[in-house]
């Protein structure tokens, strides 16, 4: 029984020190959408407006853990915790993206349009998992003072669909 107790603790510890030292990626964008995909937990994101040209695609080589901070609109100053989707062969993670609407983000579903100019909205699209707040105790310390949202109170399902401006912070 005493090896089972220290082995939990040993693997307890390794899990608090690996979230404490994570490496933190931040996406920071001028608007964003969290668009539902059809079936709870499955959501689209979309951040749009001064993203920095040279932020890579096609990376998410696993599921990441993320935490949505919304800094304006009816939602300002709430959070969200997701898990990012896995880059598959026909869906990039994440993926510049071209939608419906043009300029005024109001892209009418989460297709990307086929464009030679994928970056011309400056605009990323995540496919995410929405997760509950009570997986926050697996965020690094810096995440742990947030006011989370959860659904069906996410933001965009309320108020307005169009939030932001908005920053993910992607664990790595």
């Amino acid at each position: 029984m005493r090896k089972i107790l220290i082995a939990t603790g040993f693997l307890v510890g390794s899990i608090a020190a690996s979230a404490a030292q994570a490496d933190v990626t931040t996406v920071k964008g001028e608007e964003a959408r969290l668009y539902f995909q059809g079936l709870y937990p499955a959501y689209i994101l979309f951040l749009k407006g001064g993203i920095p040209e040279d932020t890579p695609d096609a990376w998410v080589d696993q599921p990441y853990m993320a935490v949505l901070d919304v800094h304006g609109g009816p939602e300002a100053g709430k959070s969200v915790i997701l898990h990012l989707v896995t880059t598959s062969e026909r869906s990039p993670q994440p993926e510049w993206c071209v939608t419906e609407g043009a300029g005024e983000f109001g892209g009418h579903g989460p297709t990307c349009i086929n464009s030679d100019a994928p970056k011309s909205m400056n605009q990323l699209r995540f496919k995410v998992k929405v997760r509950y707040a009570n997986e926050a105790e697996n965020l690094p310390a810096e995440f742990q003072d947030r006011d989370w949202a959860e659904y069906p109170e996410l933001p965009g399902r309320r108020e307005s669909e169009v939030f932001g401006p908005a920053e993910l912070h992607i664990v790595r």
